[in-house]
C-alpha cells in the first residue's frame, strides 16, 4: 500500500460513524489485485490467477460479493446481443458481428475455482455477473481475501475490447479480467454489460503477463520489470496504484516514443508504423502535450507521473492512465480523440463518478472540456478547427434538436436503459456539456471556473455524484442551484423568453420580457443604442436567492424574476428613438430553445 492510499484509508476510517442514515460521514470501498495470466495466441485464450483484498469500509455488513465478467457478453444472444437487436437504432457494427461468432470467436470468462480465506465458496453465474456467497461475512472496517482461478476467450469482435480490430491491432484488453462490482451507499452495483459504462472501485492493480515474445504490450500502468521467460515468451510485469481498472493492448507491430510534459508527467505513444502513422502521431504528441499544460491550470493537477495512448479499441475509450484509439487518422482528428480520451482522466479516473447511473458527469463534462482545449489549441494555430464565434454553439443547436425531438428523456436515465442510443449519446455526451456550459451562465465565470478547482480538489480518488457537484458550485457562487439540477437532470423542460415589447414612456422606455417556457433562469438582457454604446443588465430568478458575481461582462443587477411570474418589465432612461437592438443572453450560454425571439430590432 503506498503513503497516499494509506493516508486516504485512515481519512476514511476516521471519519466514519454508525450514523449513516444521516450521511454525516463519506466512506468508499477498496480492492487491491494482483492478477498473473499466460496468454496462448493460437487460440486467443489464458488462464490466470486472481489474488484480491477487499477492504470494507462500510457501515454494513458484506454476505455476497458480486463480479463483473465482461467477455461472457460477446455470445449470440446474450443481453448485449438482444438489447441491440431490440432497439430502434442498433450499432451496426454490433448487430452484424456478434451473431455470427463461432465458437472459437466468441468471448467468455469461466471460473475455475473461487476462495475466501483459502476456503470454497458458492457462487451463480448470470451472464456477466456472478453472485458469490461468502462463508464468513465481512464486517464494517474488516477486510477479507478472494483468490480466482479463470479461463478467459478473447472475442474476434473489438468493441472497446476484443482482437483484430478494424485497423489490425491484435489485442485490445479492456475489461479482461473477473472484477469485483462497486458497493457504495446505494448497495451492491452488479449491472448486467450491454456495452454502456462502468463504475469501479479504488485500489491498486499488480498484473504480470505473459505472453508469445512476437508481442509488444502497452498499458495503463508502469512497467515494473520485462524478461524472457523460456525460449519464446516474455513476461511483462505492471503495478498501477490508486486506480480502478487497468488496460493493456498487445500487437507485433507496435514502435512508440515518450516525451516528458514540463510538470513532469512522462506521455507514452504506442502504434503501428504503418503508412502516415509514424509522422503524424509524432506532429501529435507535442501538441497533446501542450493541451496537457492548459488541461493542469484549468480543471486540476494531473495527480500521476504516466499516460499512455495506445492504438487499439474501436474508435476512443478511455481507462485509468491510458486511453485506446484508433490510430488511423490525420493530426486534427488524432490530437481531438486525444484530447477527449485524456480529460475522461479528469472526470472518471480521478473523479470516479458512478457513470453507469450519471453518464453526463463523466461524458458531458469531458466534452465540455475537449471544446475549450480543442478551441485554445486553435487559437495557438497548433491544429485547425472550424469553431463558431461561441465555440459551444453546434452542440447547443444538437440539443435544441433532441428537446424538440419525440426521443427526449431525462438525464437522470440509468444509461443502459434508454430507449434509443440517439437519446443515450445526446443526453450522456452533449446534454452534459450544456448542463455544465449552461451552469458558467448563472454563476458568473469566476464562481465557475474557481468551482471546478473545487470540485476536482474536493472530489479527487473518491465518487462523487450530482449533488456534490452542485454544492460546491454553491459554496463558490453563494447561490442555491439545487432548481437547477432538478430541472435540467431531472425533467425534459426546457427554458424559452423572449423580448416582447419596447413601450416609451416619459423619460424612457419600459421593456416587456416574456417567459414562454417552462424552465426558469436568471436572465442577462443587452440594450445597445443608437450611439454604438451598450449596457447589459442582469435579471436574478428567485429561486437562487442572490444574483451571480463576476462574468465576461460588465452589468446591472434588476430586481428578480420570480419562476412563477410569465411576464417582466423593466425601465431604462433611453427613449425607444434611442435603441437599436434588444438581445436576451447575449452570450448565447443559455439553453434557451427558440433564440429567434431572444432579440428586437427596431
Amino acid at each position: 500500500m503506498n503513503l497516499r492510499t494509506l493516508l486516504i484509508t485512515i481519512g476514511f476510517l476516521s471519519q466514519f460513524t454508525v450514523n449513516f442514515a444521516q450521511n454525516s460521514s463519506y466512506w468508499q470501498q477498496k480492492v487491491d489485485y494482483s492478477m498473473k495470466i499466460n496468454m496462448d495466441v493460437t487460440k486467443h485464450q489464458y488462464q490466470g490467477s486472481q489474488h484480491l483484498i477487499y477492504y470494507n469500509n462500510s457501515p454494513d455488513t458484506l454476505k455476497i460479493v458480486f463480479y463483473h465478467l465482461f467477455y461472457n457478453a460477446f455470445q449470440p444472444g446474450s443481453m448485449m446481443d438482444v438489447r441491440n437487436q431490440n432497439l430502434p437504432d442498433p450499432d451496426r457494427q454490433l448487430n452484424e458481428s456478434i451473431k455470427n461468432l463461432k465458437s472459437d470467436e466468441i468471448g467468455y470468462e469461466k471460473i475455475l475455482v473461487l476462495t475466501q480465506n483459502g476456503n470454497k465458496i458458492e457462487y451463480k453465474i448470470n451472464e456477466t455477473i456472478l453472485e458469490a456467497k461468502l462463508n464468513k461475512p465481512v464486517l464494517p472496517n474488516d477486510s477479507t481475501i478472494l483468490d480466482m482461478i479463470f479461463e478467459v476467450q478473447v472475442p474476434k469482435l473489438c468493441r472497446r475490447a476484443g482482437r483484430d480490430n478494424l485497423q489490425g491491432i491484435d489485442y485490445s484488453m479492456a475489461q479482461w479480467y473477473p472484477k469485483l462490482a462497486e458497493y457504495d451507499y446505494m448497495g451492491w452495483h452488479a449491472d448486467q454489460y450491454i456495452g454502456r459504462e462502468f463504475y469501479g472501485v479504488w485500489g491498486d492493480f499488480d498484473v504480470i503477463i505473459d505472453i508469445d515474445s512476437k508481442y509488444k504490450i502497452a498499458a495503463g500502468g508502469h512497467l515494473i520489470d520485462k524478461k524472457l521467460i523460456g525460449k519464446d515468451k516474455t513476461r511483462y510485469h505492471y503495478k498501477a496504484e490508486d486506480v480502478h481498472d487497468f488496460v493493456w493492448a498487445a500487437d507485433r507491430d507496435y514502435t512508440g516514443y515518450s516525451l516528458k510534459t514540463k510538470s513532469g508527467t512522462t506521455l507514452h505513444f504506442y502504434y503501428q508504423n504503418i503508412g502516415y502513422r509514424d509522422s503524424i502521431w509524432h506532429l501529435a504528441g507535442p501538441i497533446i502535450a501542450k493541451a496537457f499544460e492548459f488541461m493542469n491550470n484549468r480543471y486540476g493537477e494531473y495527480q500521476y507521473d504516466t499516460y499512455s495512448f495506445i492504438e487499439g479499441g474501436d474508435g476512443g475509450m478511455e481507462y485509468p492512465l491510458a486511453t485506446l484509439v484508433t490510430g488511423n487518422r490525420s493530426v486534427n482528428s488524432l490530437v481531438g480523440i486525444w484530447a477527449h480520451e485524456f480529460m475522461h482522466s479528469w472526470y472518471q479516473m480521478m473523479l470516479a463518478t458512478n457513470e453507469s447511473n450519471y453518464p453526463w458527469m463523466d461524458e458531458g463534462f469531458t466534452s465540455f472540456a475537449t471544446i475549450e482545449i480543442l478551441d485554445y489549441l486553435n487559437g495557438l494555430n497548433l491544429i485547425t478547427r472550424n469553431f463558431p464565434d461561441f465555440a459551444f454553439e453546434n452542440d447547443y443547436n444538437a440539443w435544441d434538436n433532441y428537446l424538440l425531438s419525440p426521443f427526449r428523456e431525462p438525464m437522470s436515465t440509468h444509461s443502459d436503459h434508454y430507449n434509443t442510443n440517439y437519446a443515450y449519446w445526446i443526453n450522456a455526451y452533449t446534454g452534459g456539456e450544456v448542463f455544465i456550459k449552461q451552469l458558467e451562465y448563472i454563476v458568473g465565470q469566476k464562481a465557475f471556473d474557481k468551482g471546478l478547482l473545487d470540485y476536482f480538489d474536493k472530489w479527487k480518488f473518491k465518487h462523487p455524484g450530482p449533488v456534490d457537484f452542485i454544492r460546491i458550485m454553491e459554496k463558490t457562487s453563494g447561490l442555491e442551484l439545487d432548481w437547477y439540477l432538478e430541472y435540467f437532470i431531472y425533467s425534459t423542460k426546457y427554458p424559452d423568453y423572449a423580448v416582447d415589447t419596447l413601450v416609451g414612456e416619459k423619460g424612457g422606455s419600459i421593456i416587456k420580457l416574456v417567459n414562454k417556457g417552462d424552465f426558469p433562469m436568471p436572465i442577462d438582457v443587452e440594450i445597445q443604442f443608437s450611439d454604438g454604446t451598450n449596457q447589459i443588465f442582469h435579471i436574478p430568478m428567485d429561486m437562487m436567492l442572490g444574483e451571480k458575481g463576476s462574468d465576461y461582462y460588465d452589468f446591472n443587477v434588476l430586481p428578480v424574476w420570480n419562476w412563477v411570474a410569465p411576464e417582466y418589465e423593466f425601465s431604462i432612461d433611453a427613449g425607444p428613438d434611442k435603441i437599436e437592438k434588444i438581445i436576451i443572453d447575449p452570450s448565447k450560454r443559455m439553453a434557451d430553445i427558440d433564440r429567434e425571439n431572444n432579440v428586437f430590432i427596431k
